[in-house]
């Protein structure tokens, strides 16, 4: 990470906010959030779509810039070279768009008012609201699916008053999200597909790698179904469907 705890918070909220002031002055677009909380691992700060298009948003500081006034801005970013490497792939493997958030690197200003997004591939600003949606429909990634579900017991845990430490939406990367229960103990739980043929998840594997943990330290799996409402159609889930969810709750392993 580029940045330290504090200054990573204050960029975080000022790209989510900068964001949201443009998302509201859409005019005919639909828009959503799938990522609006810091998670780790994550190959991105924030994910947004509008419309058909979802934006892998990495936030990056700016040593110096020309051009900024123009489509074109020449930048020298302060970035990881195995972060830029994790959002491309990402990116590419679950058919996302993938921007920086530049931010001067003394001020902590973002290099442009408006969307202020920065495309690691032609260097050009990028105006989502300037993008055709892509020639749908669009099936759903392996990430989306796995964005959704978790989202989907996130909810039902706040509802219960469960107070959330952490969670990350990587596919079959598990736990998905820690938690604490109604005796205020730490646990975890994975999230899966309750069609999917994987191998659950081992316990004792994840206790391994907790120092000072517990041995009986609870651990979880939500089963969290996806179907589209439209049986007559090709069953994978696109972009923008309305489908049915079933979720019963967690099961203790």
């Amino acid at each position: 990470m580029i940045f330290d705890e504090k200054h990573y918070i204050e960029a975080f909220k000022l790209c989510g906010n900068q964001l949201q002031t443009c998302l509201d002055e859409l005019e005919g677009r639909r828009y959503a959030w799938h990522k609006v909380r810091p998670s780790r691992p994550s190959f991105a700060d924030l994910i947004f779509a509008v419309g058909n298009r979802i934006y892998a948003v990495l936030l990056a500081k700016v040593e110096n810039a020309h051009g900024q006034r123009g489509k074109r801005v020449q930048v020298k970013l302060t970035l990881g070279e195995t972060e830029r490497n994790l959002l491309l792939e990402e990116s590419r493997r679950f058919n996302l768009e993938p921007v920086y958030f530049p931010l001067w690197e003394q001020s902590m200003a973002p290099l442009s008012m408006g969307w202020n997004l920065l495309s690691p591939v032609s260097g050009d600003m990028m105006d989502p609201a300037e993008i055709p949606d892509l020639p749908g429909p669009v099936p759903m990634s392996e990430w989306e699916l796995c964005n959704f579900r978790v989202s989907v017991v996130i909810n039902d845990l706040k509802k219960r008053n469960r107070e959330i430490l952490s969670y990350q939406d990587i596919p079959q990367v598990h736990p998905n999200i820690w938690f604490r229960d109604e005796q205020g103990n730490p646990s975890w739980i994975s999230v899966t597909d309750p069609d999917s043929s994987a191998p659950l998840p081992d316990p004792v594997e994840f206790r391994r790698h907790l120092p000072d943990s517990p041995s009986d330290i609870p651990g979880y799996i939500a089963r969290v179904g996806i179907k589209k409402t439209d049986p007559s159609s090709d069953l994978t889930p696109c972009r923008g469907d309305a489908f049915f969810v079933s979720y019963k709750g967690m099961e203790r392993i």
